[in-house]
């Protein structure tokens, strides 16, 4: 017996290596097609998007302790120049909080569907190992859904706050004006 599992294991390690290749041709597609995806499309204030009544506006993540590991996954607007830029700068510009409200829609979509297209282990590769894959290929996705619908709900928080502040101002320009008699 123990010299048939050492037997196997060639064919294992071969299984899991084609399995390692398989997400790593996937994942250098899933950027580029992320990225050619049309923004305006992605309507942050429409389902799928809103928050569901059980993430109650983000805090639902707050149990996974999203807070400490969030920033720790990989980024991919790190390694590509030409990335969207994912950091709120102390000038909060509302068209550019709007953008990266829109870019979490993205990168959720992008994880969604990879998630979904997961059975393609169970074509190249053979039973157990390809559900094994699938397994750790879901879980490797599910938690940037996460981070995104943690995400979204502050930063159209963060919108909001900015567009009343903008609209404020307005107002009290247009008051200064009208006693200045302008």
């Amino acid at each position: 017996m123990y010299e048939q599992f050492l037997l196997s294991l060639p064919e294992l390690f071969g299984q899991v290596f084609r399995g390692i290749f398989i997400i790593i041709v996937i994942g250098s597609m899933a950027y580029p097609f992320g990225q050619m995806l049309p923004r305006k499309s992605f309507d942050y204030t429409a389902f799928p998007y809103t928050p569901f009544k059980i993430e109650d506006n983000g805090r639902f993540y707050l149990k996974f302790k999203i807070q400490l590991w969030k920033d720790k996954v990989p980024d991919m607007s790190l390694y590509f120049r030409h990335s969207f830029r994912k950091k709120i700068t102390v000038f909060r510009d509302p068209e550019y909080i709007e953008a990266l409200i829109r870019e979490t829609c993205v990168a959720e979509f992008v994880h969604f569907i990879l998630i979904l297209i997961s059975p393609i282990f169970l074509h190249y590769l053979q039973s157990p190992v390809s559900w094994i894959m699938i397994i750790l290929y879901i879980l490797g996705n599910v938690p940037f859904i996460m981070i995104q619908r943690y995400n979204r709900p502050r930063l159209v928080g963060i919108l909001n706050k900015q567009r009343e502040l903008i609209e404020k101002r307005k107002l009290s320009a247009n008051q200064a004006a009208a006693v200045r008699g302008e």
